[in-house]
């Protein structure tokens, strides 16, 4: 018994040729990548939570009688350092970072790995005041450890979603 096969490799050639292009300028498939990163990061920061859905230590009862705050939750008080988080692509890289890194970069470092306890002194005034004390220093007991940026499991299967539904569309273009 013989079979024949007639192959035609026109539209072969075409989806490896769109793959090709796609691999060579990843530029589209990786801003996906990164509005969605960006997106979910941006949920997780809503709810308080680090990228493995702990909750972030609450805000010092101190800190919550200063009342200079439009919330009571960490990280929300004008809320400008969570908004400036968005994805950058440089050529075949994709980061995940904070605008103006001196002044957001610094500190969401702060933020995400915590400090050590620290002495605060004025440096424009003679005394400093917070939440109704008056000091000429205060011991700081440094700021609690509350990640901002992670790449959990679910953070990876959606990247994968991302990956799939792209290249499902480059296979439908070259069709």
């Amino acid at each position: 018994m013989q079979f024949e096969i007639e192959f035609e490799a026109g539209h072969l050639r075409r989806v490896m040729e769109a793959a090709r292009r796609e691999i060579a300028q990843p530029a589209d498939i990786l801003r996906s990548m990164g509005e969605t990163l960006m997106n979910r990061n941006q949920e997780r920061h809503k709810q308080g939570l680090a990228p493995n859905d702990t909750k972030w230590k609450p805000l010092s009862p101190l800190t919550i009688k200063a009342g200079d705050r439009a919330s009571n939750e960490p990280l929300k008080k004008a809320g400008r350092l969570l908004r400036s988080l968005h994805p950058k692509i440089h050529g075949n890289e994709l980061r995940l970072s904070f605008d103006d890194f001196r002044v957001n970069g610094m500190l969401a470092s702060l933020h995400h790995n915590g400090t050590q306890p620290y002495t605060i002194v004025p440096k424009h005034a003679r005394v400093l005041a917070f939440a109704g004390i008056v000091a000429k220093r205060v011991n700081h007991p440094g700021l609690p450890k509350r990640e901002l940026i992670g790449f959990p499991d679910s953070d990876k299967a959606a990247v994968e979603d991302v990956v799939a539904s792209h290249l499902q569309q480059i296979l439908q273009r070259a069709r």
